[in-house]
């Protein structure tokens, strides 16, 4: 959804938009206590078509499934990958479209492969660049860049590096944001 606002604003300010890991489900994080993880996919499911509806109606978003779940360090060590072939764009696009509408695990690693080859990237680069966790220490430096935000959950948006936007926001809110924030650095140059 925040994509959505965020490709609409870069068109009429000038912006630079750049995507960070984060991980919803650390693959190292200790599970959930089976009453705790109830609870919380409970949560998730009551507010499921809550977000779809708002998905639809305020940012022209088609949300269909939400599987439970997915690790998705791999997704984002991709994205490196990805964005340094210059098809970043392309692939969290298809990451988008994967999970929410085609229902895919884009935890798996051939799953993630096939998508990348989809968008034009070299599948055996792209396994093997994951497999060797080249860009593993990356998508610990953006972890640790959110944590230090203090962000805890997504969408987080930064702006001019210190103004953080919580949650997803239509179009014409971060337009009035980026105004603000172009009046305020202004004001204190």
């Amino acid at each position: 959804m925040m994509k959505a606002s965020l490709d609409r604003l870069a068109q009429v300010e000038d912006i630079e938009i750049e995507w960070k890991s984060f991980e919803l489900r650390p693959l190292n994080a200790a599970p959930m206590p089976p009453a705790q993880e109830q609870a919380y996919k409970q949560r998730i499911a009551a507010a499921w078509p809550r977000t779809r509806k708002t998905a639809q109606e305020n940012f022209g978003v088609e949300m269909i499934h939400h599987r439970w779940g997915v690790k998705s360090r791999l997704a984002h060590e991709g994205a490196k990958f990805a964005e340094e072939k210059g098809r970043g764009d392309a692939y969290h696009d298809r990451m988008f479209k994967a999970h929410f509408i085609d229902d895919l695990d884009f935890g798996d690693l051939d799953t993630l492969a096939d998508l990348a080859a989809e968008i034009g990237l070299d599948r055996a680069e792209f396994v093997a660049a994951l497999e060797n966790h080249t860009y593993a220490a990356a998508v610990d430096n953006d972890v640790a860049q959110a944590q230090a935000y203090g962000i805890q959950g997504v969408p987080g948006t930064i702006i001019a590096n210190k103004y953080m936007v919580s949650g997803a926001q239509p179009f014409e809110a971060l337009e009035d944001i980026v105004r603000q924030v172009k009046e305020h650095e202004a004001a204190n140059k």
